[in-house]
């Protein structure tokens, strides 16, 4: 038997051992996930004796670290790094252009190294599904660079599934520039982070370097956006693909 054939009937002896093993409920902590790809389209539905509604269909491929003690990373055996466990995800969601509101659903794969040590990791040791409602109302209908979710996360042959919430920070250009009115007929230029987050007013450090000088941010507390103490998370250059900035998905259990 070659080298890699015994490292790989090895490596899939330690899955069965810890699949079995898994428990069936998960401690709190969260997951970091980033959209790679993403697939929309807009459509019109016409049901009868209403008017037109238009929708939002997208479907993503998402990837990311899930922190230790949580549903997408179970057991120590699965985890990829330190940081928790590698997981990959394929999503689709369905929204309202007129409320914002909408449902998401997909499949994870929780995945560790493989028979390449030099690419990521590849190998499945689990899987499992999740669904839930998205409020998007934020991005759609004022132009608020966010929106949550709240649903649940089953792995495959359990019959319990787990809670989360979470939270998709879309990236902005911080130093975009809008017209915000301040009294009747008075009407003032404003950055978008001036208008987000003053509470973090210094552009991203990162930005000469990021994106073409433009200030890359995401919102940081989305539920105090445009107050005084609204906050921004400065984009860092590990959150882009190919050189363009990620949206971010940031998931508690």
């Amino acid at each position: 038997m070659k080298p890699t054939t015994k490292r790989m009937v090895a490596f899939l002896g330690l899955i069965g051992v810890a699949v079995a093993g898994a428990p069936t409920a998960a401690t709190a902590g969260g997951a970091t996930l980033y959209e790679l790809t993403e697939n929309m389209k807009l459509i019109q539905r016409s049901p009868k004796h209403r008017p037109p509604v238009g929708r939002r269909i997208a479907t993503s491929a998402i990837t990311g670290v899930a922190q230790p003690g949580t549903p997408l990373c179970p057991v120590p055996d699965f985890q990829s790094g330190p940081a928790g466990c590698a997981v990959n995800v394929l999503g689709s969601d369905n929204i309202s252009l007129v409320t914002g509101l909408g449902t998401i659903q997909g499949d994870f794969t929780t995945v560790v190294q493989g028979d390449n040590p030099v690419d990521g990791p590849e190998a499945v040791v689990l899987k499992g599904e999740f669904g839930g409602q998205m409020d998007f109302s934020p991005a759609i209908l004022h132009q608020i660079p966010f929106g949550t979710v709240v649903g649940k996360v089953k792995a495959a042959g359990s019959r319990k599934g787990e809670n989360f919430t979470g939270v998709f920070r879309l990236p902005f250009a911080g130093n975009a520039e809008t017209e915000i009115e301040v009294m009747p007929g008075v009407k003032i230029k404003v950055t978008l982070r001036q208008l987000f987050c003053p509470a973090t007013p210094d552009p991203n450090p990162w930005a000469k370097d990021l994106y073409g000088g433009i200030d890359l941010a995401y919102l940081d507390n989305v539920e105090e956006a445009t107050t005084k103490t609204g906050r921004c998370l400065d984009i860092q250059p590990n959150e882009l693909s190919l050189g363009a900035p990620l949206v971010r998905f940031d998931v508690q259990f």
